[in-house]
């Protein structure tokens, strides 16, 4: 899986355009959202997002694989536990959302 990380700008068009691209070349979205003009979504194929965007001139800042771990649901604080372990190690967590299973996507400071 990659986090494909865009730029949207003004166009109150482009997160439409944006799906509808990557749908019509069978690039399906496993998870994401749109933060301000701000994109993060999740990808299987992220080299092949990157090159359909690019060529269709949306502002692509950065694909890269994102740590993803499954939450225990019924154990809360699980967040911040992660959180903390991260901070700990000196790593940042710089995005982190869910995708459509329910797993914690998470993208650091720290690819490694």
């Amino acid at each position: 899986m990659y986090d494909i990380h865009l730029m949207f700008g003004d166009d109150r068009h482009a997160l439409a355009r944006f799906g509808q691209l990557l749908g019509h070349n069978g690039v399906g979205l496993e998870g994401g959202g749109l933060f301000g003009r701000e994109a993060h979504f999740l990808v299987e194929e992220g080299e092949k997002a990157r090159r359909i965007l690019l060529e269709a001139g949306f502002q692509v800042l950065a694909v890269r694989r994102p740590l993803i771990r499954r939450l225990k649901q019924e154990r809360p604080g699980e967040l911040g536990a992660i959180a903390a372990r991260l901070a700990e190690n000196g790593i940042t967590l710089l995005t982190q959302y869910s995708d459509h299973a329910n797993r914690l996507i998470l993208l650091t400071d720290n690819d490694k």
